[in-house]
């Protein structure tokens, strides 16, 4: 299985692929490693920022979506643009896309223990860790 994982701040979609199971993964290099909207208020700019992410997904022949939920109030909560942006991934039609809590992503990481790529950019941390836990 194929799994994105991808951590959504402020105007900005960070990418992380893996391929295997939670037992046997194998990070898949892609490029770009994040896309960013450049004006939510353009809709040029938004259908942008759609096209290039359903690209990436399908060039790479990823089977399952993960992203890391965001609070929706508080201190913690995600913001505006963010929710946008998890909307229009959540649009794709061409596979499994699931949120996956914080909590979630803890469980598996002390159940598994991965060992993180040593080719990982520090910004890629949190996409890692929720496309791992979205593995089988």
């Amino acid at each position: 299985m194929i799994v994105c994982g991808i951590e959504l701040t402020a105007s900005e979609a960070r990418l992380f692929v893996l391929k295997g199971t939670k037992s046997m993964f194998l990070h898949v290099e892609v490029s770009p490693s994040k896309l960013v909207l450049e004006d939510d208020e353009k809709p040029k700019e938004v259908k942008a920022f759609q096209e290039a992410i359903y690209t990436f997904l399908r060039e790479n022949r990823v089977e399952r979506i993960a992203i890391k939920k965001r609070g929706k109030r508080g201190q913690y909560a995600g913001s505006p643009v963010s929710f946008k942006l998890e909307g229009l991934v959540q649009l794709y039609p061409e596979c499994d896309v699931r949120l996956v809590s914080p909590q979630t992503i803890s469980a598996a990481k002390r159940k598994h223990t991965p060992e993180a790529p040593q080719d990982i950019k520090d910004f890629q941390q949190v996409a890692f860790e929720t496309a791992f836990a979205a593995l089988d």
